[in-house]
């Protein structure tokens, strides 16, 4: 018997298992790679080491090497642990992978009289007050706080206060996750976790003596959870013929006039951002200072023309599907739009000259920089939206207020009646931008963006009460930038135009009938007031907050920046100094009658980190012209009165990653 054989003759049973199965297991692996091993390669014609071998004869399979192993046994090695360990096997790397982007702000804000010193008693609703600025005034000054017969504390918590100024903080983080399934597929999402959320806002507080352990707000101890709210949420994939995305997405166009997804526009309130071309990240522009977006539920697909380099997209958008079968009583029944006359549709097309993807975005980095050469981009938007009818918003809740036909379901369809709408509109949009590297130190850009609306309205029946006619709309929007940049002064103008009506409505809030009916509530039979999307910011608080947005309005603004660093480096700490001056289109548009406007000064100092962190502080005042101007009967104001001059103080913390 050689020792082989003592070996395995003296291991117990399951010792004897675990030597076979090594042995095996080792062969497997000192054997296998061996018989696949191939011959080491030469250069083409080349003979191997040897005799050359006949190429007409077959090769002969390798002979196996008939000399025994050197060394002591796989056994022996087992035997006294001298046997290498086996490797383990190599896993196949997975595709999938996750990135963030996003930012967390902080933001501190203190306006002063924004209401411009007006909380004037309204004829109709006496509980009410009017103000020619889109700013509610404090409530102090509201007629039920200032009535002794209404509220009994009135001498306390009235007028006699002196309260002018609106304060308070808010916050948002942003979280922008993409997932990659592989390296043509991806998902991408955009939450904003305690969306502006004004701080102190959903104290832990139940009221009315609810709780026994909060009887008063002033006994709250904590906050409520906050809420997620999903901006975007959609699925891309990209083809041999192009890229097709579907889902809740974000609409931006141009420098975002018309429409704007909510994050960066490519400029930071006169200064244009540096990587042009580059991905949008939401840090670029004043993304992290917008408040809302543009985000549809859309299916689009974008693809590159070859040889002239254009891109071409087409979308459609699902905007409003009315009613729908939902049912509380049925709560696993997959809801469906029970009619389609109502639907609110509208499909896009899209032709544009301009860097989307990283190897576009390096080429136009070589062209402005490398070989200094003026870059030209220009695109053409068009839409085209439809509704045949709509449901008339006739029934009443039980406050006696109309319920939105948004939210109508199958419980409402009883009460749920159709009228013709046949809606109908095209929406038309040109952008450009130029761009030039004067220098390494210096460059100039340009860019400007040209929309209209043009469609019609068959009945606004069950909304204001009209009588069954036409209703036009005639609408147009323009704006420029212009930037001359050195490596330690910056020299901006914007501009803009938006056309007006002669109803007297003014602004963006007030009454919700206010761009179809004129002050008195009587419909109008053409609509003519273009709005600049909320999220185009052109100041800080003449069009931003006291208007609501540029409407019935030209305004230019010039502004001066000093750096302390140069323009194209990561640090940032600079000054910018700035003038805003609009005027009315139409004087009849204005509750002054006037074509003033007013005119607003700023000063916003900046320090921080390119794409880390960044911290400003803005201070504007703002002096207001005749267009403020509050007459006695505008939508019946008891009185008239003249406006007063406010000012804003606000500060951004942004983190990004």
């Amino acid at each position: 018997m050689d020792h082989r054989e003592h070996s395995v003759e003296r291991a117990p049973p399951l010792r004897s298992a675990v030597v076979a199965i090594a042995v095996v297991g080792l062969a497997l692996t000192h054997v296998a790679p061996a018989s696949a091993q191939e011959p080491p390669a030469t250069a083409e014609g080349a003979k191997p080491e040897g005799e050359a071998k006949d190429a007409s004869k077959p090769a002969e399979p390798p002979r196996a090497d008939p000399s025994p192993p050197a060394g002591p046994s796989l056994l022996d090695q087992l035997d006294d642990g001298t046997l290498p360990p086996v490797p383990p096997p190599q896993a196949t790397p997975s595709p999938f992978q996750m990135e963030w982007h996003g930012y967390f702000r902080f933001r501190p804000d203190l306006l002063s009289n924004g209401h411009l010193g007006m909380a004037v008693t309204d004829k109709a609703l006496g509980n009410k007050v009017i103000t020619t600025s889109s700013v509610a005034p404090p409530l102090s000054l509201w007629p039920q706080n200032n009535n002794d017969a209404v509220n009994g504390q009135s001498d306390k918590v009235g007028k006699k206060n002196g309260e002018t100024a609106l304060s308070g903080a808010s916050m948002r983080l942003r979280l922008q996750p993409t997932i990659s399934v592989e390296q043509n597929i991806r998902i991408a999402m955009t939450l904003d976790i305690l969306d502006n959320y004004v701080l102190g806002g959903s104290p832990d507080y139940a009221g009315a003596l609810a709780r026994p352990d909060v009887p008063l707000s002033g006994f709250t101890m904590s906050t409520l959870p906050g809420a997620i709210a999903v901006k975007e949420a959609y699925g891309e994939w990209k083809t041999l013929l192009g890229v097709l995305r579907v889902g809740r997405q974000s609409s931006h166009w141009g420098l975002g006039m018309l429409a704007h997804g909510g994050g960066g526009d490519g400029w930071d309130l006169g200064r244009p951002t540096i990587w042009y071309g580059a991905p949008r990240r939401s840090w670029e522009g004043r993304g992290y200072a917008v408040d809302g977006g543009n985000f549809n539920d859309r299916a689009a697909f974008i693809t590159k023309i070859p040889k002239i380099g254009l891109y071409l997209s087409v979308f459609y958008d699902f905007l409003a599907n009315g009613i729908s079968d939902y049912d509380p009583a049925r709560f696993d029944v997959q809801a469906r739009d029970m009619t389609a006359l109502d639907d609110v549709r509208q499909i896009g097309l899209v032709l544009m000259k301009r860097p989307l993807s990283d190897d576009d975005a390096a080429a136009r980095q070589r062209e402005l920089e490398d070989d200094r050469r003026g870059v030209f981009d220009w695109g053409v938007y068009s839409v085209y939206r439809t509704q045949q009818s709509d449901i008339s918003e006739e029934k009443k809740g039980a406050d006696g207020k109309k319920k939105p036909s948004s939210i109508y379901n199958l419980t409402d369809a009883g009460d749920a009646k159709l009228m013709v709408r046949d809606a109908k509109a095209f929406i038309g949009d040109v952008w450009a931008r130029y761009e030039k590297r004067l220098s390494p130190l210096r460059r100039t850009v340009i860019e400007a963006e040209f929309a209209t609306i043009q469609g019609s309205l068959a009945d606004t029946n069950g909304i204001i009460g009209s009588q069954a006619k036409n209703l036009d709309i005639n609408m147009f929007g323009a704006t420029a930038k212009a930037a001359l940049q050195d490596e330690g002064m910056g020299y901006f103008v914007d501009m803009g135009y938006a056309s007006g009506n002669k109803t007297g409505c003014w602004g963006t809030f007030g009454k919700g009938d206010c761009l179809l009916s004129d002050v008195k509530g009587n419909p109008v039979g053409e609509v003519t007031g273009f709005r600049f999307n909320r999220n185009y910011q052109v100041d800080s608080l003449l069009f931003r907050e006291l208007v609501g947005t540029v409407t019935n309005a030209m305004y230019l603004r010039p502004t001066v920046s000093i750096n302390a660093y140069p323009w194209y480096g990561s640090d940032l700490l600079g000054l910018d100094l700035s003038v805003l001056q609009a005027i009315a289109v139409e004087q009849d548009g204005v509750p002054g009658n006037t074509r003033n406007i007013g005119t607003e000064l700023s000063a916003r100092g900046l320090i921080g980190r390119r794409g880390q962190a960044l911290l400003d502080l803005t201070f504007a005042y703002a002096i207001t012209g005749g267009a403020f101007d509050l007459k006695a009967g505008w939508y019946d104001a008891a009185e008239s009165k003249q406006p007063e001059n406010a000012w804003r103080l606000m500060s951004h913390l942004a983190l990004m990653f």
